[in-house]
């Protein structure tokens, strides 16, 4: 407050320095989010026909897991990307991140360097899950209603 009214001087720091260069308008970040977004989407239905007729495993994933950090990052351009890390390292969904991005790795090295298209396959439905249940954390009680949901379809989740 007192830095905005001139009683205080502002800190000069590299990160604010290259926060400062960066601006970019509202319909500027509008445009990048709409736009990293719609790209993500599409390649993440792209990526499905590397899988018919036959499955090009490395193309798939590679395609896919970039679609999926490109739906993700398009926050960045709303919230800018210091404070969408922050979001993401918070207490309530540092779990979901930790298996969202983990699940990221090894579905590339098991399409990568393995070439094994149970292990990407496997993977990729953990990093789905995991991306639904990181974005879950960003609506109120969002965890909560998906658990009591897979638990009416499934059985109690604590009987497990």
């Amino acid at each position: 407050m007192k830095e905005s009214v001139g009683l205080k001087e502002k800190e000069e720091s590299l990160l604010g320095d290259l926060e400062d260069s960066i601006s970019l308008t509202k319909m500027q970040r509008l445009y990048g989010f709409a736009i990293c977004l719609g790209l993500g989407i599409l390649l993440s239905l792209l990526s499905s026909f590397f899988l018919f007729p036959v499955p090009k495993i490395k193309k798939f994933a590679t395609c896919y897991t970039l679609g999926n950090m490109l739906s993700i990052g398009c926050t960045c351009f709303l919230m800018g990307p210091w404070r969408q890390i922050k979001n993401m390292v918070k207490g309530h969904r540092l779990a979901a991140t930790c298996v969202y991005l983990s699940s990221i790795g090894f579905t590339l090295y098991a399409a990568l360097k393995l070439n094994s298209l149970p292990l990407t396959l496997i993977f990729l439905l953990m990093q789905i899950c995991a991306l639904v249940w990181y974005c879950m954390t960003y609506i109120p009680f969002g965890q909560r209603m998906l658990k009591g949901c897979l638990g009416r379809c499934f059985g109690d989740m604590d009987d497990w």
